[in-house]
């Protein structure tokens, strides 16, 4: 869609859902939050109908009060923030509030705004962007004297004819010359449908430009019945849309303001759209059934004081009053509350005064783009925090940014980062991470935690309904108690005990067990994908099970917050699926796939089916070689080398599965096929570090389990392995692994030859390499092999 769009010929037409993201209701949440201020509240989410009773009831100046309170003082952001950044035709928009006005505002763009027929007159159509409010605007009522209404009631939609006609004019006009964008409309919106019906009676009339629907509900039955009268439809997100036509049209990306801010806050257009600003994300409505579900706490939940201020919180943020350092990095493994603590520093930095921003997860991270940003800010002399959730998925380019933020002097812009430890470590990472950032490793709670916890429980009466009855009637000593020795102080294990009478495992299967033998299907495959590692998409759902492509949508509604379809790349077809936590989809794949049978065949079927031309199942493979979930689950080495040779055959360019295949004969001691494998992969793919490192392996390996061979030859071995354990940190002085091998060729040289030098060589390298790489394992590392050196120097004295 954005590759068929020019904005200088297409005009928006915007409805409700596009201000959704800048924290305005929907039209079905708006009725009900009127709703509920009437006694008794009338039934139905129909705008226009429940503004005709609360009109009826209470009057019309309190109707307009009311929606008021609610619509007044929204700032854009994503896709608003950065709509003025393209030159559009002209806009139409349904909404009452003022956010497109305040983009432009806020974008120093000029906009003609057209509220009613009184504003005609002022048009200035060749020169600048015309917005039309078609159901008025939120300033202007007839109950403050104007002669504009707002479109609220089935009444006004008769007072407001004359007005309607002329924009319907003006919107005939414009589709004969443009094409049309239509964006924030349900496919089952009933306005939509008799906006379609209009639109082609205009193509009818000889309007010549295409009509284009964007739709955030991917609904292909009712997608088809647009498309029959004339519309391109597409699913996805208005800010996917904008992403990527700034992406064709770079030269479009004029800085954007993000709300509440000044000049140095301004965001490039396209980090608008794929950015989560503090400031507005913890305006939306809290959600503490999600929250205590396992899903990390949103803004709005820190907002709402439905999160606990961990123990170790408050000398974090002291941390981070410390300019030198560039950045906080979060590890733990999942499910310990490093995503939830990450926003709370952040919500707390807002708070005081700071701005604060988050990545927003599917999209790609652009460092450039940031750091022409930090530029801004220290020109303002401004500061800003971004966080940058699951960091290890983006660090290649994090580590670009990392090292531009290191060589700044006090840098403006400093990051918050967080990460499962285990990626963490076994990722190459820029020494800025290590000479200008801290590191915090989350694990247990502690005891100023719990009382938190349970403090958090007896407070908030919207938790406390949520609590097991067993655990809610327990005095507050033994709540603690319980918490800290039957769970180990464990946070996902706290809340299973806090909000489940039995293990959140018997929760999790009783919801399986509910579901239609299909949706188990789809529910348990995407759980052990996930839990594999792998980013489960649904054309990959599609060819695993065969699942008919119309009834998808009907499936996903059924498996509403169970499982659950984001945006990984919507113009390319690509939509992620996931359950709402990692260790949810542990908890499903461990009893769904216990039979060590039924996941060979999955692999074998997931193997047969990648396609290497979507870099996801790229991703896949490479996962499947390396997580737990994946090729190691399974308790045959025999079947586990078939599946890898599989992955070879398939991908010859792949390094991951050649690696794990020569480790496999390496850790088996079947030396033959290790050297074997090891020519394979020089001849496919060339120079590779950890290969270079297995071959020291393999060397070594030869020293001590050939047969019939002299002791001196063995030596000679070794010496052959620390000739080829010196090239690799020749070849990468970076690796902190090519320092380890190098030093157990040393302790095998010590233990055969009783000879230290290579150790003691070995140990020199790591302290100066220590100084560049500045990787903490290094160093544990090298105090460990330090040990092992004055136990032989101990028993060669003997």
């Amino acid at each position: 869609m954005a590759k068929q769009l020019d904005p200088l010929r297409t005009t928006l037409l915007l409805g409700a859902g596009v201000s959704v993201t800048s924290g305005a209701p929907t039209g079905a949440e708006l009725s009900r939050t009127l709703a509920a201020e009437l006694d008794p509240p009338p039934s139905g989410d129909d705008l226009s109908e429940i503004c005709g009773i609360y009109e009826n009831r209470r009057g019309r100046k309190e109707l307009v009060k009311s929606i008021r309170r609610r619509l007044l003082g929204l700032e854009p952001s994503g896709a608003l923030a950065a709509l003025p950044s393209l030159p559009w035709r002209a806009i139409y928009t349904t909404n009452f509030d003022q956010l497109v006005e305040r983009s432009y505002q806020s974008a120093t763009v000029d906009l003609n705004v057209i509220r009613s027929n009184y504003d005609f007159e002022s048009i200035d159509r060749a020169k600048i962007v015309t917005l039309y409010k078609i159901h008025g605007c939120i300033r202007q009522d007839i109950v403050d004297g104007h002669k504009a209404r707002l479109l609220l009631t089935e009444r006004d939609y008769g007072e407001l004819q004359e007005y309607r006609g002329a924009l319907f004019r003006a919107l005939q006009f414009d589709m004969a010359t443009s094409d049309t964008l239509i964006v924030g409309q349900s496919l089952r919106d009933l306005h939509l449908r008799e906006m379609a019906k209009e639109v082609a009676k205009l193509a009818d009339q000889g309007a010549s430009g295409k009509v284009l629907l964007l739709t955030y509900e991917n609904d292909p039955d009712r997608a088809l019945l647009f498309e029959q009268k004339g519309f391109l439809v597409a699913s996805g997100s208005f800010e996917d849309l904008l992403h990527n036509l700034l992406t064709i049209n770079p030269d479009s990306s004029r800085l954007v303001h993000s709300s509440t801010s000044i000049e140095a806050d301004k965001l490039p257009p396209a980090l608008a759209t794929v950015t989560i600003e503090v400031s507005r994300a913890s305006q939306f409505a809290a959600d503490e059934v999600r929250l205590f579900n396992g899903s990390p706490a949103t803004y709005g939940d820190i907002a709402a004081d439905l999160t606990i201020k961990r123990g170790m919180e408050a000398r974090l943020l002291k941390m981070l009053e410390d300019r030198s350092k560039v950045c906080l990095i979060l590890t733990g493994t999942a499910g310990v509350g490093k995503t939830s603590l990450a926003r709370s520093l952040l919500f707390n930095r807002h708070k005081a005064g700071v701005q604060c921003w988050e990545h927003s997860g599917p999209y790609l991270f652009d460092a450039d783009s940031w750091i022409a940003v930090e530029s801004g800010l220290r020109q303002a002399g401004r500061q800003a925090f971004l966080l940058v959730d699951d960091c290890v998925q983006r660090l290649s380019t994090l580590n670009k940014l990392a090292e531009h933020l290191g060589n700044t002097e006090q840098p403006h812009l400093r990051l918050i980062l967080t990460a499962n430890s285990h990626q963490w470590k076994s990722h190459t990472k820029s020494p800025v991470f290590f000479s200008k950032g801290i590191e915090e490793r989350l694990s247990r709670l502690t005891e100023s935690d719990l009382e938190q916890l349970v403090n958090l429980v007896e407070r908030q009466p919207k938790i406390r309904r949520l609590v097991e009855q067993r655990f809610a009637l327990l005095p507050r000593h033994q709540r603690i108690r319980r918490l800290r020795d039957r769970c180990h102080a464990e946070m996902y294990v706290c809340l299973k005990n806090i909000f489940g009478s039995e293990q959140l495992d018997d929760i999790l299967l009783k919801e399986f067990a509910e579901l239609s033998e299909r949706e188990q299907d789809i529910y348990r495959h995407v759980a052990v994908l996930q839990a594999m590692g792998c980013r489960v998409h649904r054309q990959l759902i599609l060819k695993l099970l065969g699942v008919d492509a119309g009834s998808l949508s009907a499936m996903l509604a059924l498996l509403d917050g169970i499982v659950e379809e984001y945006d990984i790349e919507p113009h390319s077809g690509l939509y992620g699926w996931s359950t709402r936590h990692d260790v949810i989809a542990a908890v499903i794949a461990t009893y769904k796939f216990s039979d060590p049978g039924e996941l060979l065949q999955l692999l074998r079927r997931l193997i047969d089916g990648i396609n290497p031309s979507v870099w996801l199942e790229l991703e896949t493979a490479r996962s499947i070689c390396t997580t737990e979930w994946g090729i190691e689950r399974l308790p045959n080495p025999e079947d586990q080398i078939i599946l890898l040779r599989q992955i070879i055959r398939m991908l010859p360019a792949e390094r991951t599965p050649r690696r794990r295949l020569v480790r496999k004969f390496l850790d088996a001691n079947e030396i033959d096929k290790a050297a074997q494998e090891i020519q394979l992969a020089k001849e496919s793919i060339g120079q590779d570090h950890v290969i270079d490192r297995y071959g020291v392996r393999l060397a070594m390996a030869r020293a001590e389990y050939t047969r019939g061979i002299l002791d001196e030859d063995r030596i000679a071995m070794l010496h052959t392995a620390r000739t080829l354990a010196l090239a690799c940190i020749n070849r990468n002085s970076q690796d902190r692994q090519s320092y380890r091998i190098y030093a157990d060729v040393g302790v095998a040289l010590a233990r055969r030859a009783h000879d230290v030098s290579v150790l003691d060589d070995a140990l020199a390298r790591m302290r100066e390499a220590e100084q560049t790489i500045m990787d903490p394992e290094l160093s544990r590392d090298r105090r460990s092999y330090e040990q092992q050196a004055r136990s032989f120097r101990s028993s060669l004295s003997e």
